[in-house]
């Protein structure tokens, strides 16, 4: 049976066949006969050194835990052969100093988890396993050990090029016979093991390493499981808004958000064009096309790359997005900000008509929606008594009132109460008088039409009409049954709007209560 032999090429620790052994213990040698009389040679030696080391950690029978003949003649193929480099050498006279100061870093060879204890191991010169035991001990006290850990882990870097190991491990540090180290498997960064009694911890160390590197594997696979989980809620969740965004804001169907919307509604560009005019319509809804898509996109993207743990050289990519994002952001509050100014101030107008010698009033409707020409219709979310409708020819905009009722123990009235926003409180009020809404009393017939009317050509300024009645103790009221859709849905007294329709009523402090006459 082939023996396997433990070596140690510039601080890092490899298996490697007997056979593999002897080619690289051959090269190396010859390497350090062509380059030991070169000036420079000694530093040259040692980067070769640390460059095997990085080779050996490419290759793939490495995740094995052995290195194979094989793998050394691929690797000296890659280095070139000592002639080629004695040729290199010669006529160069580089002059070295002590080498670079020593800093510390991430070493991820042979580590278990993110390199730290590695790192910090090769940098102290002890047994990484003795890190590990001390965080473990200090995680036990608070979680400490777990902070320092992760602290670590996120600023400290990878020790991934050649100037890092060099910093790392200072390999400047003048060495043994180079034959003898790659032999007896000892780590230049754990200083030499001379006695019999080390042997001993060693194999303790090893054996916690073991643990350690159980317990690792476990965490770093349930620690890509959770990753995993959430890249897949990433996925789901920001692919269904997208799409319900897509076709509501292109497609004008709610079938992804229920009953939310009514039916039928605004198309998003009639809406924002009555809102803030059909040349800004445009740009708000590209600008809020950005603001809501790129960040759901981003979720898509990084959902699946939690998924399927791929790497991806995207950062310019992922940068460019965010600054579109940003610009996308700014611009779009100061588009809000300039039209906001329009309903910065909210203003209203009321007219009042007394109900004189009745004590009976019937509520009746007088013009009605049907009798408009109307394509689109807005129901208001979470208010389904506020509608709005569009024509399809004009720029004519209707809504619909909302109904009260009241008790008063003064004399019974009627209020038609109109409300706009604008510039200023002058400004809104002129806009709510200029809202136009039919409504008379005729003895003891209160008759409301079912709309009202925003002028031609003005944009929504943010209206409402609403109908206050007012009512003694003791009035009877009877309301017709296209009435019931403009009354709050509840009127108090356990009575909802869906049962005032085609019934009598009496008023009382209390509120409304059923005629049973």
């Amino acid at each position: 049976m082939e023996k396997n032999i433990k070596i140690n090429i510039a601080g890092s620790v490899f298996q490697i066949e007997e056979e593999a052994f002897e080619v690289l213990r051959d090269y190396l040698q010859q390497i350090n006969i062509r380059l030991k009389n070169v000036a420079g040679g000694n530093e040259m030696i040692e980067d070769i050194e640390a460059r095997i080391a990085e080779l050996f950690n490419e290759c793939p029978s490495w995740k094995t835990g052995l290195i194979s003949k094989t793998d050394v003649e691929e690797v000296i193929e890659k280095m070139g052969s000592p002639d080629e480099i004695a040729g290199d050498m010669e006529g160069e006279h580089r002059v070295y100093n002590q080498g670079p100061a020593r800093r510390l870093y991430r070493d991820m060879n042979g580590s278990i988890i993110g390199g730290v204890c590695n790192g910090l191991g090769a940098y102290l010169r002890i047994d990484p396993v003795w890190i590990r035991i001390t965080f473990i001990l200090f995680t036990l006290v608070y979680l400490s050990g777990l902070l320092v850990y992760v602290v670590l882990w996120i600023s400290l870097p990878k020790a991934n090029t050649l100037a890092r190991k060099r910093e790392l491990h200072n390999y400047h540090e003048k060495k043994s016979d180079l034959t003898k180290d790659l032999k007896d498997g000892v780590s230049r960064a754990a200083g030499k093991i001379s006695s019999a009694g080390t042997e001993g911890a060693e194999k303790v160390g090893n054996a916690f390493n073991e643990v350690f590197r159980a317990f690792g594997k476990f965490f770093i696979i349930l620690f890509r499981i959770i990753i995993a989980i959430i890249g897949v809620a990433f996925i789901i969740g920001g692919f269904s808004a997208l799409l319900s965004y897509i076709i509501i804001a292109f497609f004008q169907s709610p079938i992804l958000v229920g009953s939310f919307f009514d039916t039928g509604f605004f198309n998003i560009n009639d809406f924002l064009g009555t809102l803030a005019g059909p040349a800004l319509a445009p740009w708000l809804i590209i600008l809020t096309s950005l603001v809501i898509m790129l960040p759901l996109l981003g979720m898509v993207y990084w959902g699946i790359r939690m998924v399927f743990q791929f790497r991806a050289k995207d950062l310019v990519l992922n940068i460019a997005m965010f600054i579109i994002w940003i610009v996308s952001c700014a611009a779009l509050s100061l588009l809000l900000f300039s039209e906001g100014i329009s309903f910065s101030h909210t203003g209203r107008v009321s007219d009042e008509m007394l109900i004189q010698g009745e004590n009976n009033l019937r509520i009746e409707i007088g013009k009605e929606i049907s009798s408009l020409d109307y394509d689109k219709t807005l129901r208001v979310p979470m208010d389904n008594n506020i509608k709005f409708y569009l024509e399809k020819e004009g720029n004519n905009i209707y809504g619909t009132p909302e109904i009260q009722l009241y008790y008063t123990n003064e004399e019974p009235c009627i209020k038609v109460v109109k409300y706009s926003s604008g510039r200023t409180t002058g400004h809104a009020r002129e806009q709510a008088d200029n809202i136009k809404y039919d409504i008379s009393l005729d003895e003891n017939i209160l008759t409301l039409d079912s709309f009202y009317t925003i002028p031609d050509g003005t944009m929504w300024p943010g209206t409402n009409v609403k109908v206050r009645i007012y009512l003694n103790e003791g009035m009877r009221i009877f309301v017709d049954e296209d009435v019931d859709d403009l009354f709050d849905d509840y009127q108090g007294n356990g009575i909802y709007a869906y049962e005032l329709g085609d019934n009598y009523w009496i008023m009382t402090e209390d509120g409304l209560e059923k005629d049973l006459r």
